[in-house]
């Protein structure tokens, strides 16, 4: 599964560490409940180091491709096709 948002990411966790909800993200990683929630309700991104936990703690297979495409997708929405594409680039 590719993962393109921060939302993505956090349910990806979510099931890889077989939990149901963001308080038990939050407690098991240290992230605040605050963030969790605001990514889940407002669409907003993590932090490059968050995602990063989030990506090592749950031990996905390539996680700097990924914080690539997380990167790529931050740059879309913020309008910047061409940060976009060299971000793409990288990961193909």
């Amino acid at each position: 599964m590719k993962i393109t948002s921060s939302l993505e990411l956090l349910d990806w966790f979510k099931s890889v560490a077989d939990i149901d909800s963001d308080y038990m993200v939050s407690k098991l990683t240290g992230i605040p409940k605050q963030t969790l929630s605001t990514v889940r309700t407002k669409n907003a991104e993590f932090s490059d180091l968050t995602a990063l936990k989030l990506l090592l703690v749950g031990e996905h297979p390539q996680p700097l491709e990924t914080m690539a495409l997380l990167e790529a997708y931050k740059a879309e929405r913020k309008g910047n096709e061409s940060d976009a594409e060299i971000w793409r680039k990288s990961v193909a």
